[in-house]
């Protein structure tokens, strides 16, 4: 899986792979995969603490774990549901679900993340050009 903005990735091995150390934290977990029909059940666990949850800047523990499943409603959507588990933070696991659907758009393409020295919507971000 790659994201846009700050090009962040995932890579998911479904191939029965066992875990990496409990010890090691890397930055978006140790994700393992596999299939129960048409849905793809991904469980993260060996998370770090360093980033945020959200981009409301909610903060978890190095404990959190999560289980994602991925379904195959159509030809443009995708079921998302996701599972969250954090003893440091909250009370019980908790669970959110909503669909995922497919860009109307006919191309697609990862567009570069750039702040704003030589960003070209710097303008727009700022209401002026910095250079003027």
């Amino acid at each position: 899986m790659v994201w846009e903005w700050t090009h962040a990735y995932r890579v998911i091995p479904l191939d029965g792979r066992p875990r990496i150390a409990p010890n090691v934290k890397p930055s978006m977990g140790d994700a393992r995969g596999h299939w129960e029909g048409n849905t793809l059940v991904v469980e993260t666990t060996n998370l770090n603490d360093w980033d945020w949850f959200d981009a409301a800047g909610s903060f978890h523990s190095n404990a959190m774990s999560a289980v994602e499943r991925y379904t195959i409603v159509d030809a443009n959507t995708l079921g998302y549901q996701v599972t969250i588990q954090d003893p440091k933070v909250f009370t019980r696991p908790w669970t959110a679900a909503f669909p995922v659907r497919r860009t109307p758009r006919q191309e697609e393409e990862i567009w570069e993340h750039a702040c704003v020295e030589g960003e070209r919507g710097v303008v727009g971000i700022l209401g002026k050009d910095p250079r003027k």
